[in-house]
């Protein structure tokens, strides 16, 4: 999708109701962070939801959300171009004063923000934590800025500064699996075996694809390893490397065999029920969680009643991603086809 396009959509979806129709802009904008060019749709969609507000509305947008005259996604960009160009100095610059414009507008506020990221995140959090009802949606993907803010502080070997900026991020998305990604990154860096484990433990049952099973599966494998628990450390990165291939995580595990094997120890490939007993052993719950799967297949019925195509599908793909179920996959296929025939009419 390109912006002409976007806008075109836009245009059509819109009731003038500026309260109704920022709304839905902020749904639309969820649904464009999968898009390659993600960061120009949702500068475009931002900028139009701007200039829907009231004067008096703007006023305090602005107070709350700019810095150095720029909006905050702006900003971000900005700090994510440096990243990939290695400016790291320029980088921790511009995310640095966006976390304090974070810390200063939007933390420890009543009502608390949150910044999920889409619908099913939503009702994850809801799902784990049914008494919290009153929080507001976040203007940005605050989570998102400061797990950057993280990474960055952790290449300039900021530690202390980066755990911080971590948890935070962890605050206002507690169940994006992604997130917690770079905390356990810092706990190897900083060799916290013990806090590693637990972020592991923790991670691990709100993974909701392959990707991420395999991520925190080769986290483990790192944990083992370091303990020298060898051949624990073969059965982690062997089921990371089920779940995905992965060039590093090959490398581990051959390295892993190599050291078994000058201490005369042999390797089979794990029987399920050896799996199993090592991920017991480690307070680790084999993927996926069920939980979460029937939460998701849940949601997608309820999207059904209601009519509402587009959420099952996105519950229906989030349940797949979890299982690889063809079942699931086919009830998928259906909707996409009712979803293609109604854009026909």
């Amino acid at each position: 999708m390109n912006v002409n396009q976007l806008m075109a959509r836009i245009h059509t979806e819109m009731t003038g109701d500026p309260q109704k129709d920022i709304r839905h802009l902020q749904d639309i904008a969820t649904d464009l962070r999968k898009e390659e060019n993600a960061v120009e749709l949702l500068e475009a969609l931002t900028e139009y939801a701007f200039n829907l507000m009231p004067d008096s509305a703007k006023e305090q947008m602005i107070e709350k959300t700019f810095v150095d005259g720029k909006r905050m996604d702006q900003i971000f960009g900005e700090a994510l171009e440096m990243v990939n160009a290695r400016d790291l100095d320029g980088a921790e610059q511009k995310l640095k004063a966006l976390s304090d414009k974070i810390e200063e507008q939007f933390e420890d506020k009543d009502p608390k923000w949150v910044s999920f990221r889409n619908p099913f995140e939503y009702h994850v959090y809801r799902y784990l934590n049914p008494e919290d009802t009153v929080f507001e949606r976040a203007p940005f993907d605050f989570a998102h800025y400061l797990a950057l803010y993280s990474f960055v502080l952790l290449e300039q070997k900021h530690v202390p500064a980066a755990d911080k900026a971590i948890r935070r991020a962890i605050k206002f998305n507690p169940v994006a699996a992604d997130i917690r990604f770079e905390l356990a990154e810092i706990c190897k860096f900083a060799h916290n075996q013990e806090q590693l484990l637990r972020v592991n433990q923790e991670t691990l049952p709100l993974c909701t694809n392959a990707a991420a099973y395999a991520r925190v599966l080769a986290n483990m494998g790192f944990y083992c390893y370091v303990a020298q628990e060898f051949n624990d450390a073969a059965v982690f990165y062997f089921e990371s490397l089920r779940f995905e291939k992965s060039e590093p995580v090959e490398f581990e595990l051959q390295d892993v065999l190599r050291r078994m094997k000058t201490f005369g120890i042999k390797f089979a490939p794990p029987t399920r029920g050896q799996t199993i007993d090592t991920f017991d052993k480690y307070g680790v719950k084999m993927p996926p969680n069920s939980e979460l799967v029937n939460l998701a297949l849940t949601l997608a019925d309820s999207a059904r009643a209601h009519g509402r195509l587009d959420l099952e599908s996105h519950f229906l793909h989030t349940a797949y991603t979890m299982t690889n179920n063809e079942e699931i996959y086919a009830r998928l296929e259906r909707v996409a086809d009712e979803m293609k025939a109604q854009r026909s009419e």
